[in-house]
């Protein structure tokens, strides 16, 4: 059983390397773009045009940073969070693993999140920011769930 969910994180642990790179793609795309928009917006004289790209290059900034350096940090501090019970039977052992897999969703969907509000930023689009807010905020709390949830239910099925 260990060696599947093991094959599963690794695999979530890919497909994470996989979207840091797409959106480290997005964000370098989305910022061109943005200084091809300043460049022409300083040409023709339109400081409104210039100051919202300047404000859109640092907002895609923001994004990339909190999700390279803050998806992982968030994850590690509720994994951190989770205490450890091992020895105490295979109902334990399973719950463990399945924290190691929400865990390994949750920063997989953390960054999609991210990447879909960089993709929607570029553009133009702010909607699809507060949606990613709102995703990023459901991974924790179902982190959080997680943490509380699993040592009751260790302790209700009395695996120790």
């Amino acid at each position: 059983m260990s060696e599947v969910t093991e094959f599963i994180v690794s695999l979530l642990r890919e497909a994470w390397g996989a979207l840091v790179l797409t959106l480290a793609a997005f964000v370098l795309l989305a910022m061109l773009a943005q200084v091809l928009r300043v460049a022409s917006g300083s040409l023709l004289g339109a400081n409104l045009w210039v100051w919202e790209a300047v404000g859109a290059v640092i907002g895609l900034l923001v994004l990339g940073l909190v999700a390279v350096l803050g998806v992982p940090a968030i994850l590690r501090a509720a994994q951190a969070s989770i205490p450890t019970l091992r020895d105490c039977g295979p109902i334990n052992e399973l719950g463990y693993m399945a924290i190691g897999i929400i865990g390994g969703l949750g920063a997989v969907r953390m960054l999609h999140a991210v990447i879909s509000s960089v993709v929607a930023s570029s553009v133009g689009g702010g909607s699809a920011m507060s949606s990613a807010l709102m995703e990023i905020g459901e991974v924790i709390l179902e982190m959080l769930i997680a943490s509380i949830a699993y040592p009751l239910a260790v302790r209700f099925l009395g695996a120790c």
